[in-house]
């Protein structure tokens, strides 16, 4: 399941506030043409982000924007979470309460691992990482990742 426009914009404009110094600001106008989002819907990523803590706004009108907190200190599972709390690669592990099969399907099995090791990988990597191009570090690190995975699935 691909991700959401939403999250694809959220990811855009913690990016660009990561690229900031520490306490800068930007009001949401420019946020959002750095990031090449649309005002109306950045207002509206905004307002997800505030709630989940991740960014802070102040002012009234054209409020400023910052990080909540040092970009070294948001993971990616945050900021992907904070607009699509559900997040998984497929209904089935998604809910799956959903399917009968679930408690006894190698392909739930499949699906609950594939999202174990997204999330796992995704809090490993801080916005910091991205920000400085840094998000995987290499192969040998993804496949370290997987493998340790493999060795807490019981089948």
């Amino acid at each position: 399941m691909p991700i959401t426009r939403r999250t694809d914009y959220a990811v855009r404009m913690m990016y660009e506030l990561a690229q900031l110094p520490p306490g800068a600001t930007l009001s949401l106008r420019d946020l959002c043409e750095l990031a090449q989002v649309p005002d109306s819907f950045g207002a509206t990523i905004a307002a997800f982000l505030v709630e989940s803590r991740l960014i802070r706004r102040s002012g009234y009108r054209d409020y400023q924007i910052s990080l909540a907190r040092p970009a070294m200190d948001i993971t990616m599972a945050e900021v992907i979470l904070a607009c699509e709390p559900g997040f998984s690669l497929s209904q089935c592990a998604r809910e799956p309460e959903s399917c009968s099969r679930s408690p006894h399907c190698g392909v739930h099995t499949m699906w609950a691992s594939l999202d174990h090791m997204v999330m796992s990988r995704l809090e490993s990597v801080t916005l910091a990482h991205v920000a400085r191009g840094q998000a995987f570090a290499s192969d040998t690190d993804v496949l370290r990742a997987a493998a340790e995975v493999e060795n807490t699935l019981t089948y």
